[in-house]
């Protein structure tokens, strides 16, 4: 009986392509027992020995087996029948690890410039401060400038990182004082984000910065020689990547809203990768939405090779595979939540009104509930999966519309206006989302019914109309704000709101809070009181539910003392229970 004593050695090479290669030279027996050994276990057998390994040896073995099993550019056989070397190459964006394998006794040379990288980073509080530009010296907040002071030192030790503060914290603002202290060192910056917040970034450079940027957007697209900043959306990207974008290097790219691009298999994320830049930045309040693969693929387009191979060796989420991306990722990602740093804004109040359906509405839910379930169970199997999205879709709109006659007010649509009538009586402004632009449309008649003066945004629009829309609901002129969800969720300052009604509950709560966040920033001097109206007895209680079982992924990844909810992938099972 003993504990295992390990056989390798290590030495560091400069290289052209990386950071540094770790040639890791291990004895032929070794190198049997780690690719035999269950790491999961305390021990193994050897030569009719019991070996035990401690809990920095099973730290260890990990590294061991993912370096000669996965990641090994190459494979020497040079040192004779005793030992083979490994060629393992490094990006700085994994200096950590480095700095891990240290800890438990490997010898690899660490400058002092990069020791004192990683303690910076391991505590971002620590980082000397940088000059602020004069006009927004008094602009900033404490927590903002702290930002500041991160976004420069990644920029000057050539990383990348994720800033994801809460919505409504100021990262575009952080990100234009970044950029107002570096202009002078570039030549080139893009930022990429949502159509409907291009204008919003054009008028915030106007407003905290003398910097002339330059929108990338319409029929006559072209990229003026004296304009450093240009600004574009993902469409673009998504068009141009491999055309005309292609033609030009970038000092900086940063995505803002990068979740718009957070499936890796998707042409933007495609598209953002192909970019040539030295540094990436990306924006986001909500870096997981639905996976864990979703959260490495964001983490990889602004600091790219951070994973290694495990960006394309798998990405099963489970409790200890969250929290060792954590930990690999946390020095590149900078997040604080409004409850940490924004004491003086206003507090929120949701409230879940539960609403029966009248007797008309209950009939006529209940009949098209038995039809669904007839035609869920005579599908094949190659359809039951497009048949339960369809029936899913019908039963939420039945929720929303109460009946087949659209002229008579739905309990819904009569809670709203309702409501409404008080709250525009007493001077205030709302907004009201649904994920349905026909919805909407149903209830823009009964607004327009009463009078009241009302604006809308959707994806029929294009980004001009909509910053029109918000100004002219910011600046007092209408009293309702119509919002499709996915059109108007995100990206938007509208804190001239004091109520908000999710007219129709999404499993994913990250999307409402996106929608919240809109007016729940700062800016806000109102009290926010959140409408969710839920039909009774409904597939809209069974969607709530379903909310309070997929909140663990986020918390794991990204922990912070806000309740906020994240929902895993909806599985079959998942959909068939919204329907029993």
């Amino acid at each position: 009986l003993k504990y295992w004593e390990f056989g390798f050695k290590t030495n560091r090479k400069k290289d052209e392509s990386s950071w540094f290669t770790l040639e890791l030279s291990i004895s032929k027996e070794d190198l049997k027992l780690i690719k035999n050994i269950d790491n999961k276990k305390d021990y193994f057998l050897n030569k009719n020995e019991l070996v035990l390994l401690d809990d920095n040896q099973k730290k260890l073995l990990k590294y061991l087996t993912r370096y000669t099993l996965f990641e090994s550019n190459k494979f020497e056989n040079n040192l004779g029948d005793s030992e083979n070397t490994f060629i393992i190459p490094f990006s700085r964006t994994r200096i950590f690890e480095i700095l891990e394998l240290k800890k438990m006794g490997i010898d690899i040379d660490l400058s002092k410039k990069e020791q004192e990288l990683c303690e910076y980073l391991t505590n971002p509080k620590t980082i000397p401060p940088y000059e602020i530009q004069p006009d927004l010296r008094n602009v900033l907040r404490a927590y903002q400038k702290k930002g500041y002071n991160w976004l420069r030192y990644l920029f000057e030790n050539k990383l990348g990182g994720c800033l994801a503060d809460d919505m409504g914290l100021g990262k575009t603002l952080q990100t234009i004082a970044f950029l107002d202290s570096i202009i002078d060192k570039v030549k080139r910056v893009l930022i990429i984000c949502p159509i409907s917040i291009l204008i919003n970034w054009e008028k915030e450079f106007q407003k905290f910065s003398s910097l002339s940027v330059h929108i990338l957007y319409g029929e006559k697209r072209n990229i003026p020689e004296d304009k450093k900043i240009i600004i574009t959306s993902y469409g673009i990207l998504r068009r141009e990547f491999n055309e005309y974008l292609k033609k030009f290097f970038f000092d900086i790219v940063i995505l803002d809203e990068v979740q718009q691009v957070k499936n890796i298999k998707s042409l933007g994320a495609f598209a953002a990768r192909k970019i040539k830049t030295n540094f990436r930045l990306c924006l986001t309040g909500t870096p997981v939405e639905n996976n864990i693969t979703e959260f490495y693929n964001i983490i990889d387009l602004c600091m790219p090779g951070i994973w290694g191979n495990l960006l394309s060796g798998g990405s099963e989420s489970t409790k200890k595979s969250r929290l060792i991306a954590k930990e690999i990722a946390s020095p590149f990602i900078l997040r604080r939540t409004k409850n940490q740093v924004l004491l003086d804004l206003p507090k929120k109040i949701e409230n879940n009104i539960f609403l029966p359906f009248s007797d008309i509405e209950q009939s006529h839910y209940e009949d098209l509930k038995e039809n669904v379930k007839k035609d869920i169970l005579h599908s094949n199997s190659q359809k039951r999966f497009g048949k339960i999205l369809t029936s899913i879709l019908k039963l939420r709109q039945s929720c929303l519309l109460g009946h087949l006659n659209k002229k008579i007010e739905s309990t819904k649509a009569s809670f709203l206006i309702n409501s409404l009538t008080q709250i525009i009586k007493e001077g205030h402004k709302s907004l009201i989302f649904s994920q349905f632009t026909t919805y909407l449309d149903y209830l823009e008649s009964y607004i327009q019914k009463h009078g009241w003066t009302y604006s809308r945004i959707d994806g029929t629009q294009n980004y001009k109309r909509r910053q029109l829309e918000v100004d002219k609901f910011q600046e007092g002129k209408s009293e309702v704000f119509l919002i499709s969800l996915k059109a108007g969720g995100f990206g938007l300052n509208l804190t001239a709101a004091s109520y908000i009604f999710l007219m129709d509950p999404w499993w994913n709560p990250a999307i409402e809070n996106q929608a919240i966040d809109r007016a729940h920033r700062i800016g806000q001097k109102n009290t926010l009181t959140i409408y969710r109206p839920i039909i009774k007895n409904s597939i809209e209680e069974k969607v709530l539910a379903l909310q309070e079982t997929k909140r663990e992924l986020f918390k794991d990844l990204l922990p912070d003392d806000r309740d906020q909810s994240f929902s895993n992938k909806m599985s079959i099972n998942d959909l068939e229970n919204l329907l029993i």
